[in-house]
């Protein structure tokens, strides 16, 4: 057995997996001509995916630390700045969509890209219930599309699981 192959689960996380998105109200899989409507996520644990959100962070104490020193800015963290961490949390880890259409330009349809992933996140607002719910709640808590990324994207076991099937 290559042990470090088999449990590199940081390596696993690179390769994207398919989300079924639900609808938010009721959590039933949200289907298109009967097949259901994919996210391409990668695992939150990508080495990839923390070096992004990593530079994210250090940008956001840079602007914080200038802020405190000329007293400009006022801390706030309303939902709507928990919504927009979301998204943008969320955003690092979608590299494409499956089975979704939108309208284009020329009026015809055409499918998602990852351009459209800001627009498509942003549809629908983060649910409180689903923040402050016990991790292990087996009931819908109406998690929002940018929430069922970032928890599909943190099981780091289905993401090593799925990479070493033959």
């Amino acid at each position: 057995m290559d042990f470090l192959k088999q449990y590199d689960a940081r390596g696993a996380a690179e390769t994207a997996r398919p989300l079924e998105l639900r609808d938010q109200a009721t959590g039933e899989v949200i289907e298109n001509n009967g097949k259901p409507c994919i996210v391409m996520v990668k695992g939150a644990s990508s080495r990839a995916v923390q070096a992004e959100l990593r530079r994210d962070e250090m940008e956001r104490a840079k602007k914080a630390k200038a802020a405190a020193k000329t007293s400009t800015q006022v801390d706030t963290n309303t939902a709507q700045d928990m919504h927009e961490a979301t998204v943008k949390a969320a955003l690092r880890l979608i590299v494409g969509f499956g089975n979704m259409q939108t309208t284009g330009e020329d009026g015809k349809a055409r499918d998602l890209t990852v351009e459209d992933a800001p627009a498509l996140l942003d549809l629908n607002f983060i649910s409180m219930a689903h923040l402050m719910r016990e991790k292990d709640a087996e009931h819908w808590t109406k998690p929002s599309f940018a929430q069922q990324v970032l928890d599909f994207a943190q099981d780091d076991a289905d993401f090593l699981a799925a990479s070493t099937k033959p």
